[in-house]
């Protein structure tokens, strides 16, 4: 991020919280003193408190800070609010490092990567039998899927084959018909 928007952040972030400060004196007149005794749990001069809706908005005045306080079960529970910033750079360091992957991978395969047999992305190239000189052709079945996969061959040959011979049988008699 260049220097000008680091800066321009920087101002908008001030801007948001002298603009929450601002409101937060009239607004901390309509929470209840229970709820801010409650909500700061006893320093009061450290936060702003901003009434929104059925919730308190509590902005720390030390570190800046933002979190949402909900009543829940009788007792008031403050949750930090998620910077957006901190989210949008994550994000940007998270798609430059896919960038980064990439680029690697596309240079890779322009290179040729060995052999010059373009392997897709998560693949391992096949290495040839140092024995026999040919590719591992290993099967992915086990010795009962192999034997389940013959029977199955078996039975679906043997019922084309029962098909296709009634099919010719109908064939034969239509042409008999005819004459």
């Amino acid at each position: 991020m260049s220097n000008r928007n680091t800066w321009f952040l920087s101002l908008l972030s001030g801007i948001v919280a002298a603009m929450i400060f601002a409101t937060s004196v009239g607004a901390e007149s309509r929470v209840s003193p229970e709820d801010i005794e409650a909500v700061t749990g006893g320093a009061a001069d450290r936060y702003s408190l901003v009434a929104v809706d059925d919730d308190i908005l509590r902005v720390d005045r030390q570190n800046g800070t933002v979190s949402v306080c909900k009543e829940q079960n009788a007792s008031w529970r403050c949750n930090p609010v998620p910077l957006a910033e901190d989210a949008y750079l994550a994000e940007i360091n998270d798609l430059a490092e896919e960038v980064d992957r990439l680029t690697a991978r596309l240079q890779e395969l322009e290179d040729g990567a060995g052999d010059g047999a373009i392997v897709p992305p998560g693949k391992a190239p096949e290495k040839a039998d140092p024995e026999t000189g040919s590719e591992n052709e290993t099967s992915r079945l086990n010795e009962k899927d192999e034997k389940e996969l013959e029977q199955m061959m078996t039975f679906t040959e043997s019922a084309m084959r029962r098909f296709f011979g009634m099919v010719r049988e109908l064939q034969r008699d239509f042409e008999g018909e005819g004459n």
